[in-house]
């Protein structure tokens, strides 16, 4: 019985922190625009300090804009998430700032639309060292740091093409498999930590890229006929990372019913 009361309290105290917004510290990157903005956006609506980081400089003016607008402060912050020391430095700056941090979003990232065999080394390279390899390092020192703290949630951006794939998207597909892979292989490993990793396979989302010939080829393959807009997109990554305290090593797919309506 007292260990089950043990159990229990420790149960309650970690519900608790993942679940109570106010003030908590998310850090979002490739926040300079698109989605990374939205979820940015969605967090400090819900009453959390936020920290947008982008390789863009102009990620320091969107962060004000926020900032205006919503109670929780609101900072902007030039970080690659290629390079370690960067990554280092911004997480050392966000807990100089903050003393905290509950919830880190990796969402920066790209790719190359080509055949397979079209793929130069250089897009190949380019494509892993940022989306797979790049998420790797910000998982790598956010663990480290939620460890110290005793909890932390991290919410990864997948892709549904990586799951059904349309072709055409050969590196950046096996980057965001490979981002499935580590969220697995991450939240198995520290899940007794009080550390939860999931991952957000978003489908088509409006953007100027999904317009015109685009719009009118892939869009009979969504069976809700419309794309997902960033603000829809962005209430699922806040709900995976605050409120979902039992979920952990998950893709989640966000589509229209896309993955289901897909005809071979």
């Amino acid at each position: 019985m007292i260990i089950i009361e043990q159990f229990k309290s420790a149960q309650s105290q970690n519900l608790e922190v993942f679940t109570m917004t106010k003030n908590n510290v998310a850090l979002i990157t490739g926040a300079a625009q698109g989605i990374g903005l939205a979820v940015s956006e969605a967090f400090a609506k819900a009453g959390n300090d936020v920290v947008l980081t982008d390789y863009n400089p102009k990620v320091t003016d969107a962060a004000k804009e926020l900032d205006s607008k919503y109670e929780g402060t609101i900072t902007g912050l030039v970080m690659d998430v290629t390079d370690t020391d960067s990554i280092n430095s911004g997480l050392d700056k966000v807990i100089a700032q903050f003393g905290r941090l509950d919830y880190a979003v990796n969402n920066a990232g790209g790719g190359v639309l080509k055949p397979f065999a079209e793929l130069t080394d250089d897009d190949f390279d380019k494509t892993i060292n940022l989306d797979l390899r790049g998420t790797f390092l910000c998982m790598r020192a956010e663990i480290k740091l939620f460890e110290k703290q005793g909890f932390g949630s991290i919410v990864n951006s997948g892709a549904l093409g990586s799951i059904y794939n349309p072709g055409g998207m050969g590196a950046y597909n096996a980057a965001k498999n490979g981002i499935m892979g580590m969220t697995q292989a991450a939240a198995v490993d520290y899940a007794d930590k009080n550390i939860r990793v999931n991952c957000i396979a978003p489908g088509l989302t409006e953007s100027p890229l999904t317009q015109g010939d685009f719009l009118k080829a892939v869009l009979p393959t969504v069976p809700m006929k419309r794309f997902e807009t960033t603000a829809e997109l962005a209430k699922i990554y806040v709900f995976v990372a605050i409120e979902a305290t039992f979920m952990t090593g998950q893709t989640i797919l966000s589509d229209g019913g896309a993955s289901v309506g897909l005809k071979g």
